[in-house]
């Protein structure tokens, strides 16, 4: 049989065992609670750091726009130009060996100059649109 000392012993350890567990409860709670508090902080910090960013870009716009107050009218002038003077450049020379192929191409098929030069124009104006054709005297100049 087990002595009293012995048995007072197991009482005071399923005692603690009881205590150390209601801790760990409360101690599961309290942490919890932080963790949730912290996530709270976390997305107040998150949230001001969105807010001061948009800020700084908000200002370096308004800087940018005070520095270059000619800025705005470059813009505008870009805007009211459909093409810059390279694209223009480059699609005239694309039309224009467009063209020049296709007036060879009637040219190797027998027929006559002018019925070849009046086929390539009539072409091109179907691969470019009726603004991109010539009249007669553009085309006799063009394709001599």
């Amino acid at each position: 049989m087990m002595k009293k000392k012995e048995k007072k012993k197991l009482k005071k350890k399923d005692k603690v065992r009881v205590l150390d567990a209601a801790e760990n409860q409360d101690g599961v709670r309290d942490l919890k609670q932080r963790i949730k508090r912290l996530e709270s902080e976390l997305k107040h910090c998150k949230n001001t750091i969105e807010a001061l960013r948009h800020q700084v870009k908000d200002k370096k716009t308004e800087k940018n726009k005070k520095r270059k107050p000619g800025n705005s009218a470059v813009k505008s002038l870009r805007a009211q130009q459909s093409t810059t003077v390279a694209v223009a450049q480059r699609n005239a020379w694309k039309r224009h060996r467009y063209l020049r192929d296709r007036y060879d191409f009637y040219l190797d098929n027998s027929h006559g100059k002018p019925d070849a030069r009046d086929l390539a124009d009539k072409d091109l104006r179907q691969e470019y649109g009726e603004d991109a054709g010539f009249s007669k005297q553009e085309l006799e100049h063009i394709l001599s």
